[in-house]
């Protein structure tokens, strides 16, 4: 059995994304992973790189909950009547979007499938 593909196959990214919770280990993700993988008649990915792809989609996953979170805050103030801190919104998602960034270097996705 092989164990080798590329790492930037998006169908991979695509089962880490469906199959991966916060609560469960990676070695259950890569379980899953690999197994999904064998299904769609892909070379079972190595426990390293599932392991790394889990941390950033984990880590994005926590960004992405907290750019909602701001979003959302600032969606009830503004419905409730008052004028939400729009700089202090916009320099929070800033910051965001460069913590994303720095999680991005270190393994870069592949476009999503559309």
């Amino acid at each position: 059995m092989r164990c080798a593909i590329s790492p930037n196959d998006p169908r991979i990214h695509d089962l880490i994304r469906a199959l991966d919770r916060d609560e469960q280990p990676a070695a259950e993700t890569w379980r899953l992973v690999a197994a999904g993988a064998e299904r769609l008649g892909l070379p079972r990915p190595s426990y390293g790189h599932v392991r790394r792809l889990v941390r950033v989609e984990r880590a994005l996953r926590r960004l992405r909950a907290e750019a909602q979170r701001i979003m959302t805050d600032a969606g009830v103030a503004l419905l409730a009547g008052r004028v939400p801190p729009v700089l202090q919104v916009i320099e929070e998602v800033s910051e965001i979007r460069s913590r994303a960034e720095l999680v991005l270097q270190e393994h870069k996705p592949p476009p999503a499938a559309s």
